[in-house]
C-alpha cells in the first residue's frame, strides 16, 4: 500500500503545490504585449481566472496574467498519450486531414520538386503528421520539446524527433517547408518564433502554421465561452490582420490565410470554459485545469468506433462540412491555416 501511494504522489503533488499559499509568485506571471513589448492594453474582460487583454500598438490579444512556464508545460506534459489504438487511430485521422489540406493549399516550392524537399515540424508531438509525411519528402525531422512524445515518436514510427528548446539549443540545418500546428499561440514570444523560423528556411521557403481565429463566427456568437479559450495552454489569439502584420516583420512575404471549421455545438458551453468571476483566481485556475483533464479522459473513453462510421453518418458528416466550408468562407473560421514564403 505504501508503495502505492507513492506512485501516485507525483501526481497529486502536483495539484497540492499549486494550492499553497504563498507561492503565487510561482503559480502566475504578468506580461506585457508578447508580440511587440508594450505596456498599454486595453482589458477586454475576464476569461475565468485571467484577463484578456488588447494591446493598443499591434492590437494583438493576450492573458496576462498566465501561467508560469514551468506550470504550463507541466500542464501541457499531462496530456493523454497515444498508447491506445483508438487514441492512435483518432490522431492519425486528424493528421492525414491536416497533410491533405496542407498539400492542397500550400503555395508551389520554387525551383524544386516537393520529393525533393526537406520538411521540419516544430511541435511534432507524437509524430504522426511526419509519419505521414515521410513519404512525400526527401526528409522529415521535429522538434518537441516533450521528452516523452519525441521518445514516443522515435521509437514508434522511427523519426528523427530532437527534444529540445528552440531558442537555447542551436540548429544550423535548413528546411524548405516549416510547419507548427496550433504552437503560436502557445509562445511567449511569438515574433523571436517567427524570426527563428525565417533564419532556419532556405530562400523562397514555406512556412505553414495554424491557431484558433479570434475572428471566428462561433467566438462572436458565444463570446467569452467559445471553445478556443484555454488560458492556461493559449496565451494569444489573433486575428488575420495581427497574424500577417507579424508575419510580414519576422520577413516573410506571399502570406495566405484560409479559415475553416465550426466548433461542434455541444462544445459551445462546455464545463472546461466555464467564466465565473465571483470565484477567486486561483482555485479557479485549478478547477479549469482539472476540468480540462477529466473533460479529455470522458472524450477519450467516447472514442470507440468512432471510425467505424455507417453510409448515412458518412453522408451527414459530408454535408456538414460542406455548410461549415460555405459559412466560414467570408474568414469566420475557428481555425485558420497560414502559408507564407521567406524573402
Amino acid at each position: 500500500m505504501r508503495q502505492g501511494r507513492e506512485a501516485e504522489r507525483p501526481v497529486d503533488d502536483f495539484w497540492s503545490r499549486l494550492l499553497r499559499d504563498g507561492e503565487d509568485h510561482d503559480f502566475l506571471e504578468k506580461s506585457p504585449c508578447p508580440a511587440c513589448g508594450t505596456l498599454p492594453a486595453r482589458i477586454q474582460g475576464r476569461l475565468g481566472p485571467t484577463l484578456l487583454r488588447k494591446c493598443k500598438s499591434c492590437g494583438l490579444r493576450y492573458v496576462s496574467p498566465r501561467l508560469a512556464t514551468a506550470t504550463r508545460q507541466e500542464v501541457l506534459r499531462r496530456e493523454p498519450s497515444p498508447i491506445s489504438s483508438e487514441r492512435n487511430l483518432q490522431l492519425r485521422h486528424q493528421a492525414a486531414t491536416l497533410m491533405e489540406r496542407m498539400h492542397r493549399e500550400m503555395p508551389t516550392l520554387k525551383g524544386m520538386n516537393q520529393r525533393s524537399a526537406r520538411l521540419m515540424e516544430i511541435g511534432c508531438r507524437w509524430g504522426h503528421f511526419l509519419q505521414l509525411c515521410r513519404p512525400h519528402y526527401a526528409s522529415v525531422e521535429g522538434l518537441e520539446w516533450s521528452k516523452e512524445r519525441a521518445s514516443f515518436a522515435s521509437e514508434r514510427f522511427d523519426l528523427q524527433v530532437s527534444a529540445t528548446d528552440i531558442f537555447r539549443d542551436p540548429l544550423d540545418n535548413q528546411y524548405n517547408i516549416i510547419c507548427a500546428w496550433d504552437v503560436i499561440e502557445r509562445e511567449p514570444h511569438p515574433l523571436e518564433f517567427l524570426r527563428w523560423v525565417n533564419e532556419h528556411l532556405e530562400s523562397g521557403g514555406l512556412v505553414a502554421l495554424s491557431t484558433p481565429n479570434y475572428n471566428s463566427l462561433v467566438r462572436r456568437i458565444v463570446r467569452k465561452r467559445w471553445y478556443g479559450f484555454e488560458p492556461s495552454r493559449n496565451l494569444l489569439y489573433f486575428t488575420p490582420a495581427t497574424l500577417q502584420a507579424l508575419l510580414e516583420k519576422a520577413g516573410f512575404t506571399d502570406i495566405r490565410i484560409r479559415t475553416s471549421g465550426l466548433a461542434p455545438l455541444r462544445e459551445w458551453f462546455g464545463v472546461p470554459h466555464r467564466v465565473d468571476k465571483r470565484e477567486p483566481a486561483k482555485e479557479q485556475w485549478l478547477e479549469s485545469l482539472r476540468s480540462r483533464e477529466v473533460a479529455e479522459k470522458s472524450r477519450k473513453q467516447r472514442q470507440t468506433g468512432i471510425f467505424r462510421e455507417t453510409a448515412w453518418q458518412k453522408t451527414v458528416s459530408a454535408v456538414t462540412t460542406w455548410v461549415s466550408n460555405l459559412i466560414t468562407s467570408p474568414g469566420w473560421g475557428d481555425t485558420m491555416r497560414v502559408y507564407a514564403r521567406k524573402k
